[in-house]
């Protein structure tokens, strides 16, 4: 299954941006082709993709049509110029938790933008029922936020204000370009400048790559608790980097002030054949 663009050349120069609302399906399209081989988005929440590939895209698709009337999420895009046209080659999905977080996003209770939030809520889940993803099921399609509560209590104290990367997949063709580190940089530099913690949950055989971006503790994991359903999951190791040790130049990089959603820090950085 490829859902994939032919790169340019093998390390095409990107940028990383705020997402729009129009690349959505590209945007679905990405986080499938990255997460078509991984346990547990591929074969144990859509272990029937292989019959219904086109149906494993709803599981990314539905997820952004209702996280991005959240203003606490802000997807993060990078792209590449291809054919003239900007094409999409790497997402990244940061959330900023905590209550200080949400205040700063939301908007007033006024603002009719507040009522999108749950209006895409509800209209996800009548088209979850008219248009059900066959690669997967109710139980599994929610499988992350019935495990979320087991590791709640990692998310207070000193990192109950944080900026967590939710989602980080990078098209097949484009990876080992840089793209997965300017993308987790942007988050990691928001982060910094709200000085509070940045948090991942990696993947099987992602801690190295995390650290080597500047996530430095290792505390947790996604499995832990009796009961919780993704107990027997590769990878799920949390990683953190803690408010306070923040250091200048550290996470740094070219980037430029540019417009988002009108949500939190918007940074494009342009990156030319980076090493990252």
């Amino acid at each position: 299954m490829s859902t994939s663009s032919p790169p340019l050349h093998p390390k095409p120069s990107f940028y990383i941006r705020p997402a729009r609302f129009s690349e959505q399906y590209r945007i679905a399209e990405v986080l499938t082709a990255a997460f078509w081989d991984d346990e547990l988005f591929g074969n144990i929440i859509n272990p029937r993709r292989h019959e219904f590939p086109e149906d494993n895209k709803l599981y990314w698709l539905r997820q952004f049509q209702v996280n991005w009337w959240d203003w606490t999420h802000q997807y993060i895009v990078a792209v590449v110029q291809h054919e003239g046209k900007e094409l999409v080659t790497g997402v990244a999905l940061w959330e900023r938790l905590g209550e200080e977080g949400r205040r700063k996003m939301a908007p007033k209770w006024w603002d009719p933008r507040s009522l999108l939030h749950p209006l895409a809520l509800s209209l996800t889940a009548l088209l979850s029922t008219l248009s059900p993803n066959r690669a997967s099921t109710p139980p599994l399609t929610r499988l992350l936020q019935t495990a979320a509560p087991y590791t709640s209590h990692l998310y207070t104290g000193p990192r109950s204000e944080s900026y967590y990367l939710a989602s980080l997949g990078i098209d097949p063709l484009y990876q080992r370009s840089g793209q997965g580190r300017a993308l987790v940089a942007w988050g990691m530099r928001a982060a910094a400048s709200e000085n509070v913690c940045a948090s991942v949950v990696a993947g099987e055989g992602k801690v190295g790559f995390y650290r080597s971006c500047g996530f430095r503790v290792q505390e947790g994991w996604s499995g832990m608790g009796v009961g919780n359903p993704l107990g027997g999951v590769p990878g799920g190791e949390c990683l953190w980097r803690d408010r306070g040790t923040w250091g200048e130049g550290e996470e740094g990089g070219r980037g430029e002030e540019t417009g988002g959603k009108g949500k939190g820090v918007s940074v494009s950085v342009r990156v030319n054949e980076v090493e990252w």
